[in-house]
């Protein structure tokens, strides 16, 4: 197989990579607009593509004063500073962009030698990653690979037909996945939509959420204990909520064992717990696919009567800006779990919170459904990966498998 460093193939005109270090120019605060060209920053970067959305924009004429770093349409991104290695597409409708000190866009110039959807592949590959790990190690300040560095990492380049093919293969994945998406956020919406139609007009009742509902929080075990940790227990943070793309847990990123759980405040929730952020990072949601505790960052909601469930789940959605300003904290905003528990809830009458319950639980199934569907086939993806940019695997069986589960 070919192999080349990103400096041969910038030098012969095939590749162009480009960070965004303006030299001494950076945007000011007072050159932050509503509208205007987006700032890519790695926090921008989520689920393989550019979030231009909570993207930074910054004025027309901050964007004339800079020369480089300006992506755009198709790019693939990196992140080299602080965050390392964040790799994100940008989408092929969209806008210019500028790329912050943090981010690099890599643009194949030649697509009959260089396919850019496969860049983007093996930029996520663990060989790339692996070159990232070793530049980012080198320095002792925070990790950074430079661009000059970035320009030593060696590219694998099969024949183009096996690169576009390469692509192909887990572009197909990629699609579903994408797909998939869209059909669980879409059932999300219409659910959202179907309790603002159900809560139209109705005043807040007496009742609050500590009448309706079982409210707990988390705790942490010490640290510090090795047998609390690496259990069977699944333990929820908030990272863990604030990266799903749809609001459904069935794993975490660290577990405890049975003793991590006696000594530390959080119960074991059971399925169906609402779970809410509430600390830094307030009203991120998750429905919990198994029994799991939670780290102190959540309020965690089950209603006394199993039909007041959802209803509980989308009042709290709707509900997030008054949640924000009942947060108080010097360190960080925090909502109490006390002061969480005395706000008061809209309540229809039982019949329509029992329809309600009825129509939004098939939506909710049929999101949970398409994510865990996408859960696999991002599974297969990664695990299709390394084996077709090593070539242990020929693209011919990969489309096979692809063909029985995409």
């Amino acid at each position: 197989m070919n192999e080349q460093t990103v400096r041969e193939l910038v030098e012969s005109g095939l590749l162009r990579v480009e960070d965004g270090n303006h030299g001494e120019y950076r945007p000011r605060p007072d050159e932050f607009v509503e509208e205007g060209v987006s700032y890519i920053r790695a926090a921008d970067m989520t689920s393989g593509v550019i979030d231009f959305k909570s993207a930074g924009k910054i004025s027309q004429v901050a964007r004339e004063r800079i020369r480089k770093g300006i992506g755009n349409a198709g790019d693939v991104i990196l992140s080299h500073k602080g965050t390392v290695g964040r790799v994100a597409v940008a989408p092929p409708n969209s806008p210019e962009f500028v790329c912050s000190p943090q981010t690099t866009f890599w643009r194949s110039l030649d697509a009959s030698v260089l396919d850019q959807q496969y860049l983007m592949y093996f930029m996520c590959s663990a060989n790339f990653l692996r070159q990232l790990d070793v530049l980012k190690g080198q320095t002792d300040m925070a990790p950074y690979v430079s661009l000059t560095d970035q320009r030593s990492i060696v590219l694998q380049l099969p024949p183009i037909t096996q690169q576009r093919g390469i692509a192909e293969v887990l572009g197909a994945l990629d699609d579903k996945i994408a797909a998939n998406g869209r059909v669980g956020r879409l059932a999300e919406e219409l659910a959202d939509a179907k309790f603002r139609e159900a809560v139209e007009g109705i005043p807040f009742a007496d009742n609050t959420f500590a009448d309706l509902a079982d409210v707990g929080g988390g705790g942490t075990p010490k640290t510090t204990v090795e047998e609390f940790w690496g259990g069977q227990v699944a333990w929820a943070t908030p990272t863990d909520v604030t990266g799903l793309d749809l609001p459904y847990l069935s794993t975490t990123s660290r577990t405890i064992t049975e003793d991590g759980l006696g000594a530390c405040a959080s119960a074991l929730y059971p399925p169906g717990s609402i779970l809410m952020t509430s600390r830094a990072t307030i009203g991120a949601f998750a429905i919990a696919e198994l029994p799991m505790a939670v780290n102190q960052g959540f309020i965690v909601v089950n209603a006394f009567k199993p039909n007041y469930q959802w209803w509980l789940y989308h009042e709290m959605r709707s509900r997030i800006p008054e949640f924000l300003s009942h947060a108080n904290g010097a360190t960080f905003l925090e909502l109490s779990r006390g002061r969480f528990k005395v706000l008061p809830v809209r309540l229809a009458h039982d019949g329509v919170i029992a329809r309600f319950s009825a129509e939004v639980d098939k939506l909710h199934k049929l999101a949970a459904q398409v994510q865990s569907e996408s859960r696999t086939l991002a599974k297969t993806r990664d695990e299709l990966l390394p084996l077709l940019m090593s070539g242990k695997l020929r693209v011919k069986d990969a489309e096979q498998v692809v063909e029985e589960i995409a």
